[in-house]
């Protein structure tokens, strides 16, 4: 049997059920595939959501670029007092995202502007696009003063999950960085060269570390008990959307209670297991 196919109208009628209104401000981590034939593919879906946050809402995507390579360079670079050249610059206009089909449309597209942070970019299209993005270059990846966070702080932010779960909400990473928990940043801050429409410039953040193994669900049956949350499908694809204050607030209270709420058993061995030897670079030698 044909599969059917998720039209615009399809998918814009989902995120009212969802709740949006129009005037929100929307951070959007997707899976185009998880749809299953979209009718004008990641096209589509970006309009659809413009439409769905219309009018006066602002679009917001994660354009991620880090990677376990990018991270080591620059961290072992820091603890040298140095500044790494060695990896190809992070381009505000040029580097290409691997979040995703649609994250990377949508950067693509002219109306939308970057934010310059070398490893937790974000794209961003609307009337708060500007403010949200500003000086993400010198702040958190995605905790305090990033965009990620600063939706948060809005009672119209909202985080929706269109075709994957929370595996893919940094937010929660960003919820982690606020809560100080031990092991979702390197303490180091690394002087990064970044290429800007303006030119070259240094970035200044921490960055994350990998190889702790997370379960970022966790929490997701309180979200929805709590209403924080609506649940609803298109196509083949399920959609979660969240109101970003409120699953700050569950999320930092369960992490004040317990650290390692969000942590598998296998992560938690994995850190123990990084803090006995100092090796805290995934694949490489013991220091």
């Amino acid at each position: 049997m044909d599969q059917p196919t998720v039209t615009r109208g399809k998918i814009v009628q989902g995120l009212r059920r969802l709740g949006l209104e129009g005037g929100e401000v929307v951070m959007v981590h997707s899976s185009l595939s998880r749809f299953g034939r979209v009718d004008g593919g990641a096209e589509a879906v970006i309009e659809a959501l413009r439409e769905a946050v219309s009018p006066g809402g602002t679009l917001v995507m994660s354009a991620l670029t880090i990677t376990p390579a990018f991270v080591e360079a620059h961290v072992r670079a820091a603890r040298d007092g140095r500044i790494d050249r060695s990896h190809p610059l992070f381009d505000v206009s040029e580097t290409p995202t691997w979040a995703g089909h649609i994250a990377e449309t949508f950067r693509r597209r002219l109306e939308t502007i970057r934010s310059w942070h070398p490893s937790h970019s974000v794209t961003a299209a609307g009337p708060l696009a500007e403010d949200l993005v500003a000086n993400h270059h010198l702040a958190a990846a995605c905790g305090r003063d990033s965009p990620y966070e600063r939706i948060t702080r809005r009672d119209d932010g909202r985080i929706l999950l269109a075709g994957v779960g929370h595996e893919a909400n940094t937010t929660m990473h960003g919820f982690e960085e606020l809560a100080g928990v031990p092991y979702v940043e390197h303490p180091e801050v690394c002087r990064i060269p970044i290429r800007t429409p303006q030119g070259e410039t240094l970035a200044e953040t921490r960055l994350h570390l990998f190889g702790v193994e997370r379960e970022l669900g966790r929490l997701e049956g309180h979200a929805v008990s709590a209403g924080a949350e609506t649940v609803t499908r298109v196509g083949d694809a399920v959609l979660r959307l969240c109101r970003a204050r409120m699953l700050r607030d569950i999320t930092l209270k369960a992490l004040e209670r317990n650290p390692w709420v969000l942590v598998t058993p296998r992560g938690r061995r994995t850190w123990e297991q990084m803090q006995t030897t100092g090796n805290v670079f995934p694949g490489a030698r013991s220091d």
